[in-house]
């Protein structure tokens, strides 16, 4: 497994999961909204499901609702850009999908996380945003610039038989990030 969006349970939304790949992603640090950003970029949702900031986020990549759902045969100038290509404001909108330069640009998994280390090479939680990155897109929405907890609607985590409410934030994203270093190694656990 050394390209990710290749495997078929990586098109399902966690909730879509089958019970033993859903308790595999929950071993390995998953959750609602870390396996449907991280592994499924929320290709599986529905456009009504879309809000606030994940709207902003695919209608300035382009999309609308009838390419989103298949009723045309079209897919929007982003699709078939290399990152480097995207715009500040595209770039933005792909990082909230929780893209990243090296998954938008499909490189193997090899090139940017280092297994033996167990962990990614190439996307850090700490230090400013890059420059070329336009979070301003998001400023009604509010998904930047503001604390942890402040941001976002409720999601439903969940745990076992128990079903956890937490609000979503930028803490969780940047907490996402340090999930896929679980993942990856032991990816082919979901697919047994």
């Amino acid at each position: 497994w050394n390209s990710l969006g290749t495997s078929v349970v990586e098109k399902n939304t966690f909730l879509n999961l089958g019970s033993e790949q859903r308790a595999g992603a929950m071993d390995l640090g998953f959750y609602t909204h870390t396996w449907d950003c991280f592994i499924n970029h929320y290709l599986a949702y529905f456009w009504s499901s879309f809000h606030d900031d994940l709207l902003v986020a695919i209608e300035t990549l382009g999309w609308n609702e009838a390419m989103w759902s298949g009723q045309v045969n079209l897919v929007p100038p982003s699709e078939n850009k290399i990152w480097i290509d995207l715009t500040p404001e595209e770039r933005a909108a792909a990082t909230r999908l929780c893209y990243f330069k090296e998954i938008w640009d499909e490189e193997p998994i090899p090139r940017w996380y280092d297994y033996e280390a167990g962990m990614n090479t190439v996307v850090t939680t700490g230090g400013p945003v890059p420059q070329d990155i336009d979070l301003e897109i998001f400023e009604i929405t509010g998904y930047a610039g503001k604390a942890p907890g402040d941001v976002g609607t409720v999601v439903y985590t969940a745990t076992g038989a128990e079903v956890e409410e937490k609000e979503s934030s930028s803490s969780y994203r940047l907490v996402s990030l340090s999930a896929l270093a679980f993942v990856l190694p032991m990816g082919a656990f979901l697919f047994v």
